[in-house]
């Protein structure tokens, strides 16, 4: 007990000199694998989590001089390469959560053979996503996994050798250092260095974790775009911009080929099951747009657009500004494309500008005052590259979904009760938004997940009990 108080006095925690903000781009130096070996109390039994304990930190030289950390537990905080390589369609990233990793399957379906399992913190490419038999959602993944291909030496691994991470399909693996001396007075790091090998893996996994199995939660989410891109339609129809995700909403606008779409986000459609859809999502709540074309192949491998670079314009110490103004933008837009608004579009229009203007007067470079007419406000109608001789082709805009809500959250009535008043039979937690079908008839009793896993395992309608013939997303209009 008193060598493990006097290892406590020898560490000494840094001085916070900054914060680094998502997006940033910083420049690391060396990077140290900090280990202890003290997080497991019951030695017999073993962690869910095999780099359980183990802290990785960055030495970095800009855009400040000190140290940052990489990642805990095997969970990063920090990812190799540009931002703009996180931001292509191609290379769709996202981490695995669930601290038991993630089960890399042969098939589809759950009863395929079993290939390897993807530590937890990995990052892997997903390259479909489609609904299985049992109506559970799996993905098809790419991923590289590093490992330790020789073990260190005994002196090292008395000292707490480094262990090796996983990698991605865009990153490198990092070497690996020793941890803090356990039985020194003197706080030394001591490099120890691994041969690693890296492997591929290719299979499915599931999104979430199976709910018939008394689990729940995400087995891997998907990264977020650490910069706005930029994106030109290429498809000489041009792109349909639509309100939600899914293709079966509103159209709220056009985008003619030449046009030119800052991007913050990217998602998977939940239709068709057999093949859902990359959609990616507008600055400023301006919509969804498609990222191939959804039709059988080979017309599905059809892009609608391409990357061109991230936006320049994006400061990540200034975020909140920059998305501010892409919503004024976007209202500026679907000002322009309506002729005569009726008394309920201007007094929606007139609400969300005043909500806008609130949000942004606190930020130097906006200045509009409560009373000032909005179409006053010059905007550019795209936001193209900078050296861009061209002319840009203007986006169109027949409507604007409703900023900071989606169309599953708006409270529709159907009837004499409301769709957000009334939550799933099953989990009770999400929206009523599927239709259990059985002849000619149906029920809106579940959410969409909830009912295609009663469709799945064969179950009847939890209303009506009569055998379920088909599950439909539900919208309302």
């Amino acid at each position: 007990q008193k060598q493990k108080q006097k290892q406590k006095q020898n560490v000494k925690v840094g001085n916070v000199i900054g914060e680094l903000t998502p997006g940033t781009t910083i420049m690391g130096v060396q990077k140290f694998t900090l280990e202890n070996h003290n997080t497991n109390t019951n030695k017999k039994q073993k962690p869910r989590n095999p780099r359980e304990g183990v802290v990785e930190v960055l030495q970095i030289e800009s855009p400040l001089v000190g140290y940052v950390v990489c990642s805990v537990d095997g969970y990063p905080f920090i990812g190799s390469g540009l931002p703009s390589a996180y931001t292509e369609p191609d290379v769709w990233l996202w981490k695995v959560m669930c601290t038991n990793g993630a089960y890399v399957r042969q098939g589809l379906e759950l009863t395929s053979v079993h290939v390897d399992t993807i530590p937890f913190g990995s990052f892997v490419r997903v390259t479909r996503k489609t609904i299985n038999a049992m109506g559970l959602t799996r993905l098809q993944i790419e991923a590289f996994v590093t490992k330790k291909s020789d073990q260190l030496s005994d002196e090292a691994s008395k000292v707490g050798g480094g262990t090796s991470g996983s990698g991605s399909g865009i990153s490198n693996a990092f070497r690996s250092f020793s941890a803090l001396r356990r039985n020194s007075n003197v706080s030394t790091f001591t490099p120890t260095y691994v041969k690693t090998e890296k492997r591929k893996i290719v299979g499915w996994i599931s999104e979430a974790l199976n709910p018939l199995s008394g689990q729940t939660g995400p087995i891997v989410k998907s990264v977020p775009l650490p910069v706005p891109a930029q994106f030109r339609i290429t498809l000489s129809d041009g792109a349909v911009i639509r309100q939600d995700v899914e293709l079966s909403s509103n159209q709220i606008g056009h985008a003619p080929k030449g046009c030119v779409l800052t991007i913050v986000g990217q998602e998977y459609s939940e239709n068709p099951t057999d093949q859902c859809i990359h959609r990616l999502q507008l600055a400023g709540g301006g919509g969804w747009v498609s990222v191939t074309l959804n039709r059988p192949p080979p017309s599905s491998q059809i892009s609608i657009l391409e990357q061109i670079g991230i936006d320049g314009a994006f400061d990540p110490d200034e975020a909140g500004l920059f998305h501010i103004e892409r919503q004024l933008m976007v209202i500026h837009q679907y000002n322009m494309n309506i002729s005569t608004p009726n008394a309920e579009e201007r007094l929606h229009i007139a609400s969300v500008q005043r909500s806008l203007r609130r949000m942004g007067s606190c930020v130097s470079s906006i200045h509009d005052d409560d009373d000032a007419d909005a179409n006053s406000t010059e905007f550019p109608e795209n936001s193209g590259p900078v050296n861009s001789s061209a002319p840009v082709p203007a986006l169109y805009r027949s409507g604007v979904a409703e900023m900071g809500r989606t169309a599953s959250q708006v409270t529709l009535k159907c009837g004499s009760k409301s769709q957000k008043d009334e939550p799933c039979l099953i989990c009770l937690t999400e929206d009523r938004n599927a239709t259990i079908v059985h002849g000619e008839t149906g029920h809106i009793a579940c959410c969409l997940a909830c009912a295609r896993l009663l469709k799945g395992r064969g179950d009847k309608c939890p209303v009506c009990r009569l055998p379920i013939d088909l599950i439909i997303q539900q919208f309302w209009a």
